[in-house]
């Protein structure tokens, strides 16, 4: 395989506590030149809580889109780099919707959006649920979470309500798999 992008040096141009933005000079495989600009941030899990024909969402305000979104719990604990997604996944589940899974089962591993970023997600169904309360992180606040019916999860998404890519790819990656009915 042969390389079609040489880096020839990098520069970081910004971090906070969630990601760095870095710049690159690269060198094309043609001879040109370029820059290319690159978001690093943690990989997260994204977590599918069924319980009979239905699962479970969150519904929170997003600010970069002015609007409140419904999606499936996730997040990543930038806090914790050593913890594994499965602990993740099961302190994300309690955290957003105060579910606690007697069973994980890890559905896939897909990447976000490799046009600009390493970044990933870890795919998680999570069944046997108990129900506690939510700890909410300052960042959630006002974020609600509620059951939904698989059929009406699956039409949210076909009217292009649920437009957020990691929830539409788990939840069709885990029927693809015959894990949800």
């Amino acid at each position: 395989m042969t390389v079609e992008i040489k880096t020839l040096s990098s520069e970081e141009i910004y971090r906070n506590k969630w990601m760095a933005l870095r710049e690159d000079r690269i060198l094309r495989a043609d001879g040109s030149e370029g820059l290319y600009s690159v978001i690093e941030k943690p990989d997260f899990v994204v977590i599918l809580p069924i319980e009979d024909d239905a699962i479970y969402v969150v519904e929170q305000f997003r600010y970069p889109l002015g609007a409140r979104t419904i999606e499936l719990p996730q997040g990543s604990w930038e806090h914790t780099l050593t913890a594994t997604p499965e602990q993740v996944a099961a302190g994300e589940l309690r955290e957003e919707t105060g579910l606690i899974a007697g069973k994980m089962i890890w559905i896939g591993y897909q990447k976000l959006a490799q046009g600009y970023s390493g970044q990933g997600y870890h795919i998680y169904l999570a069944s046997e649920l108990s129900h506690h309360a939510p700890s909410l992180d300052a960042e959630e606040v006002g974020l609600t979470a509620r059951r939904i019916k698989n059929d009406d999860f699956m039409q949210l998404i076909l009217n292009g309500k649920v437009t957020d890519a990691t929830s539409v790819t788990a939840f069709l990656l885990a029927k693809a798999r015959g894990l949800i009915i």
